[in-house]
Order: structure tokens, then sequence, then C-alpha cells
């Protein structure tokens, strides 16, 4: 009786195998089953792992040409100075004479040429007194979700 229930699984049998064997081999053949699909389950999700998310390029500030900054003169009123470099970034509240223009981007290629950071003087009349580029870099802390948590 034996030797049917065997039979239907499609193992090779021998009148003389004992049935240790029989077990041995059929544990054997769903060792290596399992092994194989392990390891093609290793090797699949491993190539999951080089992806990354695409990261929209992030950009603040106002884009100031070098042909702009140029245009500056002493004795411009604050609406001339507006609508060569766009309204500015920062005001000082307590020195409203006092203007910044900032730009920033995480993409080095995006506006390569633009001025990173301007500083604008006026004087009390509301004419503009002075201006200096400040080509310093400005950084942007990357704090990801969980730091912002804890």
């Amino acid at each position: 009786m034996s030797m049917k229930i065997f039979n239907r699984h499609s193992l090779k049998l021998d009148k003389n195998m004992p049935l240790k064997t029989i077990q041995n081999n059929r544990l054997s053949r769903l060792t290596k089953a399992f092994a194989i699909s392990l390891s093609l389950s290793v090797i699949m999700l491993s190539g999951c792992t080089s992806l990354t998310p695409y990261k929209a390029p992030l950009t603040q500030g106002n884009v100031m040409k070098q042909d702009a900054i140029s245009d500056l003169q002493e004795g411009l009123n604050k609406d001339q100075v507006r609508i060569l470099l766009g309204p500015p970034l920062a005001r000082h509240p307590f020195k409203p004479n006092h203007w910044e223009y900032v730009f920033y981007s995480n993409n080095a290629e995006l506006h390569s040429d633009s001025a990173k950071r301007l500083s604008i003087q006026f004087d009390e009349d509301n004419l503009l007194k002075t201006w200096q580029v400040i080509n310093q870099s400005v950084e942007v802390e990357n704090r990801g979700f969980w730091s912002t948590l804890f």
C-alpha cells in the first residue's frame, strides 16, 4: 500500500529501496527547490535597492543676472530696483532701507551664472545708496522626515 502512495508523487522507486531513502530523496528535492527560490528572490529584490526616487530641483529666491546687477546705479528709487530685480526676498523689520536678495538651487547647472546673494542699502530718501554682491554659496539644511520628529 505504501508503494501506491509514493507512485502518485512520481518518485522513482526501486522495490529494494528502503523507506528512509525515499523520504530523504523527497526532502532533498524540497530543500533544493527552496534554496533555488530563495536565491532567486534575493537576487530579484536586491535589484530594487539600487533605484532612487526622483528629486525635483529645489530653487528659491530671485535669479539675479549680471546684466540686471550692472544696471543698478546710485539714485534709483525702490520701485525702479524692484522692476530690475524683482521683489526682495527679505526686508529687515527694523531697517526698512535694507533689502536682501538671495538665490539658492540644489541643481548646480540651473542658473549657474546668477549671483547667490545681493545686499542693497537705500538712503533716507529711499534712493539706492550702496549694493554688494556676495558670492558665498547659500546652504539649506536638508533634514529628513524622521529628524524633524525627534
